[in-house]
């Protein structure tokens, strides 16, 4: 494999891996607190008529339609709908961060779904209001069940920010692509390409695991 070319294009590389990593944070924020905001309004005990409902068919679209296909709707036919300029870099995140919002928000509802209600009544027993009853209580159990899960989620969510270059986005898959196609170097591109992604990947990763050794029962 020849890595000589590392010298002139290095810095491309990186420069395309900060704009990966720019577009993983900024969707990993939307996915996580868009789907936590919707994960409890959907679960069991939280339901609201309207709101519910509303949001169980957002879900259900969103996870129904590829995101490839989402894209290319927020990126080509939502500005003539609504007539504003997206730039690929907001498009991008935009739909990735609703899409993948949409599954962080499955995860959250089964994850409360999945503790017994008895702790919900012997809080309204206690008097411990709703909310603190869901921050204090329901929210902490959750979390730490379904931390593995979310792990995986925000892993897929790293990979699906190549799909984005579909519109011109130059993160890392991108400007490799570019290198590519002027340069010729594929195996060797590719390679560092992979590698990029695994490091990232594995620090990810390895933050998870030292959080689920801290919210982890002790039964020693």
């Amino acid at each position: 494999m020849k890595l000589d070319f590392l010298s002139s294009f290095g810095p491309l590389l990186l420069e395309g891996m900060l704009m990966t990593i720019k577009v993983w944070i900024c969707t990993a924020v939307i996915s996580m607190l868009m789907g936590a905001c919707w994960g409890i309004l959907r679960c069991r005990r939280l339901r609201v008529p309207v709101i519910s409902r509303a949001l169980d068919i957002i879900t259900f679209v969103l996870r129904g339609v590829p995101f490839y296909v989402q894209l290319l709707i927020v990126y080509f036919v939502l500005p003539d709908l609504i007539n504003i300029n997206l730039s690929p870099v907001l498009a991008g995140i935009i739909s990735l961060g609703l899409c993948s919002a949409a599954y962080s928000s499955q995860l959250i509802r089964g994850g409360i779904n999945a503790i017994a209600d008895e702790q919900w009544e012997a809080a309204w027993v206690l008097g411990i209001p709703c909310a603190a009853t869901l921050t204090k209580i329901i929210m902490p159990q959750t979390i730490r069940t379904i931390l593995p899960m979310l792990c995986s989620e925000l892993d897929m969510l790293l990979k699906s920010t190549s799909i984005i270059s579909a519109i011109g986005v130059l993160e890392l898959t991108r400007v490799g692509m570019n290198i590519i196609s002027s340069e010729m170097h594929v195996v060797s591109v590719y390679i560092v390409i992979a590698l990029m992604y695994l490091v990232v990947s594995s620090l990810l990763n390895l933050v998870f695991s030292l959080c689920e050794r801290k919210y982890a029962y002790d039964f020693r």
